[in-house]
Order: C-alpha cells, then structure tokens, then sequence
C-alpha cells in the first residue's frame, strides 16, 4: 500500500467517524456543477453521477402520490449532497491531473541520470518523488470516486424496488447518507493531504 493511498484512507476514516457524530445540517447552498469544465476522466465520474440523480428523479416522480412518495422525495437533498460531493472530488482530481502535467518526470529521471553533482540529483529526485506522489494521490481518488458512484447506481436501483413494494425508504436514506458522508470524507481526505504541503492544491501528502 502506497504512502498516499494509507494517508488518504487513514484521514478518510477519522472523516467518516466525526461527520457520523455530527447532526444533519440544514441543506447547503446549491453548488454549480459542470462536468464539460473538467477533463477525464473526472467528467466521466461527474456525469454519471448526474446520470444517477436523474434516474431517482424520474423514479421518485412516477410514484402514487402518499406517503411513501413523500418518504422518497425526502431522500432528494441527501441525492443532490452526494452529487456536489462528487464535483468537489473530481475538482480536485482535476487539479492533481494539472499538476502532473506540469512534471515530465522521464526528462527529470534523465536529467537526475545525467547529473554530475549531488545538489542537482537531489533537487531532480525530490521533483521525481513529489510526482510520484501526486499520482498515487489521484490514482486512489480516481477508483475512489469511482466506487462510490457505483454505490450510489446501486442505491438507486433498489428505489426502483421500493417505488413498487414495501416502504423501505428508511432504509435506503441510511444507505444514501453513508455514501454521502463517504464522499464528503473522502473530498476532506483528498483536502488535508493535499494542503498539508506547501503549494496547497495540487501537491500530494507526505509520507507518513
């Protein structure tokens, strides 16, 4: 397991555990969320999510009318969290796709090979490292994010079930809040390591 990977797991579940301890929150202010702003495959990630809102909209919104359909609606708000989770991770993920732009790291490890003195092969192996980093961080973002879309497909599709069955609706907004505060551990995490280090965004964490 990488230094990254432990960093973000490590900080993502003490996340998980204060944001489990908080009451909810009164709803925050609508995020703008636009996946065409992003380059992939964090687009792809924020689509689909969108992808998914839609589906339990249109799910919610050919339920009878009653009580079951008022449980359903009030699912709605923690659906719209989760996908504004999801633009503030692939933002982020963004960035960090940025940064490695900014880092040809097979000219640095040709340079640091050809280097004469111990100076200049210790300034191009810390470029080579700060790189190496930053990759790790945006790999596991990347399937992290990737996962808890995935999980939140499935929540959706159980809402179909409930829709036509039994009233389970306490039971999938539980399962919609954990993924939500999933998410929202997971842009804390991906947060803290990357601004733990001087630069802020873009740099990833030590390690540990």
């Amino acid at each position: 397991m990488t230094a990254a990977l432990v960093a973000i797991v490590v900080a993502a579940a003490a996340a998980v555990t204060a944001l489990a301890m908080r009451r909810r929150r009164p709803a925050p202010r609508r995020i703008a969320v636009d996946p065409f702003a992003l380059s992939e495959p964090w687009r792809r990630h924020v689509s689909a999510a969108q992808a998914t809102q839609r589906r339990y909209r249109e799910i919610v919104a050919a339920t009878p009318t009653g009580p079951l359909r008022s449980n359903m609606e009030s699912i709605t708000r923690q659906v719209q969290r989760s996908i504004d989770e999801c633009w503030l991770i692939a933002k982020r993920g963004d960035e960090l796709d940025a940064a490695l732009g900014h880092l040809d790291t097979a000219s640095l490890q040709n340079a640091m090979e050809r280097a004469a003195d111990d100076p200049t092969r210790t300034s191009l192996q810390a470029q080579i490292d700060s790189a190496d980093r930053i990759r790790a961080t945006r790999d596991t973002t990347d399937q992290r994010l990737r996962l808890l879309n995935t999980r939140l497909g499935e929540l959706v599709a159980q809402a179909a079930e409930v829709s036509v069955g039994a009233d389970a609706t306490g039971e999938l907004g539980s399962a919609v809040d954990d993924v939500v505060t999933q998410l929202e551990a997971l842009r804390l995490a991906v947060e803290d390591v990357n601004n733990s280090r001087p630069g802020g965004a873009g740099q990833a964490p030590t390690s540990p």
